[in-house]
Formats: C-alpha cells, structure tokens, sequence
C-alpha cells in the first residue's frame, strides 16, 4: 500500500480527445498506469435522479437543467501515471487544468473476496471509500486498485508491510 499521485482533467466529450490527451503522455514517454474515466452528464443526471426520488433536490430544476446540459461536454478522467509531476506540466504547458490529489494504490491479490476484505478493514477503522478503481486479468496474480479514502495516514497504518 503506498501514497500514489492521482491526476484529474476535464476532458472534453468529443471524439479524438482521449487520443490526444494520452498523446501527450506518449510523447513524454509517461505511462499510464491506471485510469478511469466518468461521464459527467451521466453521473449528474443520476444525482438529480436519486434527489427526485429521495425529495432531497434543494435547487430548482432550471439550475439543474443548466448544469446537465453544460456537464454533457465533459468526462473527468482520473489517472495514475509513472511520472505525475511532467505530466502535469506537459498538459499544462497544453492547456490541460489537472489537479493532483494523494490517493491510496494498492496491488491486490486477483481472487475472489480481496476487495471486500480492504473495504471492510476500510469500513471497520472509520475510513470512508469516496471511489476506487482497478482492474485485474483473469489470468493474473494481482491487480491494481486505487482508493480515494477519506484518512490516507489511518488507511496506511491498517496494513503495516502491506499485508493484505
């Protein structure tokens, strides 16, 4: 378990784009070593979709109306690479907003129950999971998660040489 740099960029939702972000990194020769990628609109509209069905929407649906369309341009995309700070500037210096955030990366062993054993470790301290992803193959040994938790020092203490 370690402290890794997330990168998160607006991506505009257009095609070609992704081609041309990741472009840039294999210019710098950066690697990406984990990405997701979230349409906007789609998470927007589920928000405004649970608010409606739990009576929570606090705004008037003019102004959520606004944001769903504006929000339909974009994608955030997070990502980890093997050098985050010359990607940063390599897509700055290309006009690119990123912001760069501590998030937890741990390397997992790829069978059944592993990741519902770290949420609950997770969930027993007290450490809440905003989001996590990863990804595995079916024919290997580990694979890569990356948590954004809400105590990073407490989540690495959890698991002391990483034992998982």
């Amino acid at each position: 378990m370690s402290i890794r740099k997330q990168l998160e960029v607006m991506l505009a939702d257009a095609p070609g784009e992704l081609a041309k972000f990741t472009g840039i990194l294999k210019d710098e020769h950066i690697n990406i070593e984990a990405m997701s990628i979230q349409d906007a609109n789609e998470y927007l509209l589920a928000l405004y979709e649970v608010r409606g069905q739990t009576g929570r929407r606090v705004a008037p649906r003019d102004y959520y109306e606004a944001i769903l369309k504006e929000s339909a341009k974009y994608s955030m995309i997070r990502l980890i690479t093997d050098n985050p700070e010359k990607a940063v500037e390599m897509l700055n210096k290309e006009g690119y907003q990123v912001k760069m955030r501590d998030v937890i990366g741990l390397v997992l062993e790829n069978k059944p129950g592993i990741l519902c054993r770290i949420s609950k470790a997770f969930g027993d301290a007290g450490i809440n999971i905003s989001y996590t992803y990863g990804s595995g193959f079916a024919d290997s040994k580990s694979a890569l998660f990356i948590f954004k938790v809400s105590d990073l020092q407490k989540a690495l203490e959890l698991f002391p040489n990483n034992t998982i």
